[in-house]
């Protein structure tokens, strides 16, 4: 029973090998893990970006508009969409709500009444893909800015 404990070198270095590599796998996935959180957050910031842009964008021609005075008018063509994500454009008579995956980007201008070329409204709703025409009347003794659907 007294019989000798022998080490074998090869199994030991074998063995260190296989934990190392399971313990440089558990890091690498880790960091691809935080890797891709990241580029997530990237995206939705570009998005956000894009959107801010378009809501000022918008926000901006209508203000040029009413500036303008009687008759001027504007030519608006909204992209397909925004970093992939279907979007919405809500305008009213002091702002510009532009709703994308979640998130709300505002632009605000000064009031002024605005509606569609069929009815009068408070809201104007802009789709995508589609170009319109954002040009101010003359209203009784005020103006207004009517926006509409070209094409």
């Amino acid at each position: 029973m007294d019989l000798p404990i022998t080490v074998d070198e090869l199994a030991t270095v074998n063995i260190d090998f296989v934990i190392s590599l399971f313990l440089l796998m558990v890091i690498l996935t880790s960091v691809l893990s935080l890797a891709e959180g990241r580029l997530d957050a990237v995206k939705k910031a570009e998005e956000m970006l894009e959107a801010r842009s378009l809501s000022e964008k918008v926000a901006s021609a209508i203000e040029e508009t009413y500036l303008g005075g009687e008759g001027h008018e504007v030519e608006i063509k909204m992209p397909l969409d925004i970093k992939g994500s279907y979007y919405q454009v809500n305008v009213n008579q002091s702002a510009v709500l532009l709703e994308v995956g979640g998130w709300n980007a505002y632009s605000y201008s000064f009031q002024k009444k605005i509606t569609n070329y069929n009815s009068n409204q408070s809201k104007v709703t802009l789709f995508p893909n589609r170009t319109y025409i954002i040009r101010n009347v003359k209203e009784g003794y005020s103006n207004k800015v009517v926006i509409f659907l070209i094409g």
